[in-house]
């Protein structure tokens, strides 16, 4: 049987009910199966091609390939903990000043491309990290939108500790060129080292 994901044939699911999957009951194919000479044969997950599930490649702030004039806060916080510290996995972290909910770092892709998820941290070395955080996106960096839940913007959980590293998924890939992270809680101050997660593709 062809690679289903390159020549676009009838791919196997078990009972899938997602109208973007071209997909054929694994009960039939049994039934066929048995009913002829056909040799039994089938493909499992992770094939599966939308957005949601598979794309979920690293964007570029832990490698450097988004630039750090790409990147811009509310508040540059203290020399050694500005936005160019945001980085995963990076020393330090972007640590804003004051410590409030007005707080937030946003990130210009450059163009309209697809962002799914992100993975954040704490400061490195030190006892500080984002509890929870907000997340605005936008087209042209003038009009807003904050992913919701339940009629309002959906908080998102952030880190337990400074140095493990915590990936949320967002409800629905987004099709934006800026993404903004507003913290809502913290331990002990404003904290936090993120990747963006999607495709450019």
């Amino acid at each position: 049987m062809p690679d289903p994901n390159k020549s676009g044939a009838k791919r196997w699911f078990p009972q899938s009910d997602d109208p973007s999957c071209n997909c054929q009951d694994l009960r039939l194919l049994k039934r066929l199966a048995k009913e002829s000479s056909y040799e039994e044969e089938f493909y499992k997950p992770p094939w599966k091609t939308t957005a949601k599930e598979v794309c979920r490649d690293p964007l570029g702030m832990e490698s450097g390939a988004i630039p750090t004039i790409s990147l811009s806060v509310s508040q540059a916080g203290r020399v050694g903990y500005g936005k160019e510290r945001s980085r995963l996995n990076i020393n330090g972290a972007w640590c804003p000043d004051p410590i409030n909910t007005n707080q937030w770092i946003r990130v210009d892709l450059g163009n309209k491309i697809t962002v799914s998820g992100l993975i954040t941290q704490g400061r490195h070395f030190s006892n500080v990290w984002t509890k929870s955080y907000r997340v605005q996106y936008s087209a042209d960096g003038v009009n807003w939108n904050y992913i919701t839940a339940s009629g309002g913007p959906k908080v998102f959980q952030g880190n337990t500790d400074n140095e493990s590293q915590v990936t949320v998924l967002f409800p629905e890939p987004l099709q934006t060129r800026y993404v903004q992270i507003e913290p809502q809680s913290w331990q002990r101050y404003i904290c936090i080292r993120f990747e963006l997660l999607g495709c450019r593709a």
